[in-house]
């Protein structure tokens, strides 16, 4: 049983490595819901095998290190702050756009512990990098493929966007560089002469295509991305030529590294206003890098809303998926021009400041603490050249998530480098005869002792417990993605009748992805409304079903200033301003400096009559930001519609117009 439960779990293990090209294109959000779903199912999975395997084996019991207890501290401080979260429940699961929240960290959790235990030797961890590599050379060439295919300036991939991509392929460029230093260059390089052995070897030739590749993509995506893979280098390089002493070549090779890096940079910083780098569309954005650059210009703005968000919640946060609440409340009016919505502040670190406060905060940053204090400060079993990369490879990895935010597949990532630096400090510890007695709590010893408790207590309940979590966390929420799914098509195709019917049977599974649900009926309820081919009652029905859902949402998140101004636009759409009028006053309230909310609520007044009142709303609305030109329109139109319901505001509206037009 024991070498059925292993291989089991290391099959497990390595189907993680195809979640990346994963695109489940029957759900919605294609690119990420599959791979959540698949991940968690596999992780549930192999962490059953394992529990079971670890009281029949020792060997495979986890042991203690710093990393380990930082990724234990982490999740345990993400488990606290969405305990007391704004929203609990979203903080819990998560929503199908992002597919994060708590459920996806303890997911991460198990994986840490099972493939930590599980490759506990260095042929293990190889053959677990090689097949990183093949996965990674698959990616490459298919994005590589459908982005020239299509003449795509970023690549996207089975991933789905060009910041995810990027990050993924920073990790398998460093990946090689890691199997290329045992594989290749450690056994042929030992002196200058030996060069010729390098070359030689096919597999120098494989994990250069597969390096070259990964620098390609990463160029082609992000430029956050490939300036932590150039600082990644730089520093390992560093690293090398000071600490390594015995593998002279390998030094020399990182000091010409460093050089190489120093005289790149140079060379693009005094061309980057040439014709031949403004003709190139990749090479022209990594020109432009800049703090007042449009794409740094949300960044600006949106940085200083997180930080005013910690400092009213500075010890546990707002819990995950709390930022909207943030963004909402601290909105800044100079955003007009971005996206209406940001439910994260472009910055992880950022994010988990908001999301844990600065317990959580901390807690992100000791996850690289604890990996470096591994690498440098405890023995281990890993050469200088392999922590030099790993610590590269960890700071390029810090650096670009200060301009983004993560996603499963970085995460995965991360947690198997993490992963990895642990295991190998566990193979010194094997050494250690002191250290290598595993002991399991006394609670559990009656299942080492007795093999019939093992078999008749032990994998039943293990087999109820995975089989639970696999209803409970996957099942619900599954099936209401695909149904609603169903549910669009079926309304696409005219069949609205149908689709409300579907869409009752979607919401009826109460999963993660009924906010989506709601969502998509307030999308779709004001088209459906306004055709003349489908009957009153449906449309009746239509307009119920997303008036109580709606509501049902604003009673689970009332706080939420989104859903307060999508239910007073549901509700003006279909000719009730009325009943509008509170939620969007509300939503006014819980973010008083958003320009986009007042015009909903000059539309309700208007609606109404009260043409006194949506001028000062108008006017409010100009005055936060007096650069927005739709913010000056509307105020115009609201003065000259005064001047025609009002005869006594003629003289006042032609004066206030008269500065307008200065």
């Amino acid at each position: 049983m024991k070498d059925t439960l292993k291989y089991l779990i290391w099959g497990g293990i390595y189907a993680v490595l195809i979640i990346p090209l994963i695109v489940a294109s029957g759900m919605f959000f294609p690119y990420i819901t599959g791979k959540a779903f698949a991940f968690r199912i596999i992780i549930e999975i192999i962490l059953g095998l394992w529990l079971i395997l670890i009281i029949k084996d020792k060997e495979f019991r986890p042991k203690w290190s710093w990393v380990m207890g930082t990724v234990s501290i982490f999740t345990f401080i993400l488990l606290i702050a969405d305990l007391n979260a704004v929203a609990p429940y979203k903080a819990f699961w998560s929503n199908y756009e992002r597919m994060e929240g708590l459920v996806t960290f303890l997911h991460l959790l198990a994986y840490f512990f099972v493939i930590s235990s599980m490759l506990n030797t260095e042929k293990l961890w190889l053959w677990f990098l090689r097949a990183n590599l093949v996965m990674g050379f698959i990616m490459a060439v298919t994005s590589i493929s459908e982005g020239l295919r299509n003449n795509i300036v970023r690549f996207a991939g089975p991933l789905g966007n060009p910041i995810y991509i990027s990050v993924y392929f920073m990790f398998i460029f460093f990946f090689t560089l890691i199997v290329m230093y045992k594989d290749v260059l450690v056994k042929n390089l030992i002196e200058w002469k030996m060069f010729k052995k390098v070359f030689a070897n096919v597999l120098f030739y494989v994990y250069s295509i597969v390096a070259v590749l990964s620098l390609f993509v990463v160029y082609r995506t992000s430029r956050g991305a490939l300036l932590g893979v150039i600082g990644g280098i730089f520093i390992g390089a560093i690293l090398i030529a000071i600490f390594e002493k015995e593998k002279k070549v390998i030094k020399h090779l990182a000091i010409s590294g460093v050089i190489a890096v120093i005289l790149i940079v140079l060379t693009f910083l005094s061309v980057r206003s040439s014709s031949f780098v403004q003709n190139n569309s990749t090479l022209k954005r990594f020109a432009e890098i800049s703090w007042s650059n449009v794409n740094g210009q949300a960044r600006q703005l949106v940085w200083p809303m997180a930080l005013k968000g910690f400092q009213e919640k500075p010890i546990l946060g707002w819990g995950q998926e709390g930022f909207n609440y943030v963004f909402n409340k601290y909105y800044d009016p100079g955003m007009y021009g971005q996206e209406a919505w940001f439910d994260r502040a472009h910055n992880a670190p950022l994010d988990f400041l908001v999301a844990g406060g600065i317990l959580g905060f901390l807690s992100y940053l000791s996850l690289f603490g604890g990996a470096l204090y591994l690498l440098w400060f405890r023995k281990n079993v890993l050469s200088i050249t392999e922590r030099s990369l790993i610590t590269g490879l960890l700071a390029g990895y810090l650096f670009q998530a200060i301009f983004v935010f993560d996603n499963l597949v970085s995460y995965i990532m991360f947690f198997t480098t993490l992963a990895y630096v642990h295991s190998h400090l566990v193979e010194s510890k094997k050494m250690d005869p002191k250290s290598s007695k595993q002991q399991v709590p006394g609670y559990l010893s009656v299942f080492v002792q007795n093999e019939e408790y093992q078999n008749y207590i032990l994998i039943p309940g293990v087999v109820i417990l995975i089989a639970l979590s696999f209803w409970f966390v996957n099942v619900p929420a599954m099936s209401a993605n695909q149904t609603l799914i169903q549910a669009l098509g079926l309304i696409q195709s005219g069949r609205a009748e149908d689709g409300l019917k579907s869409l009752k049977t979607a919401l009826a599974y109460g999963s993660l992805g009924d906010s989506e649900i709601r969502e998509q009926l307030l999308s779709y309820t004001p088209n459906i409304v306004k055709q003349a081919e489908i009957d009153q009652k449906t449309k009746q029905a239509f307009v119920e079903l997303t008036y109580n859902e709606i509501q049902n949402q604003i009673d689970r998140v009332p706080a939420d200033a989104r859903y307060q101004i999508l239910m007073g636009s549901f509700l003006n759409s279909v000719g009730n301003p009325m009943k509008a009028l509170p939620y969007i006053k509300e939503a006014v309230a819980l973010s008083p400096n958003k320009q986009a909310m007042r015009f909903e609520l000059v539309q309700s007044l208007y609606a109404l009559g009260k043409s006194a009142e949506a001028m000062s709303e108008a006017k409010s609305a100009y005055e936060l930001d007096k650069r927005f030109e739709q913010a000056k329109t509307i105020y115009k139109a609201t003065i000259e519609n005064e001047m025609k319901v009002n005869p006594k505001f003629k003289v006042e509206g032609e004066k206030l117009l008269k500065e307008l037009g200065e």
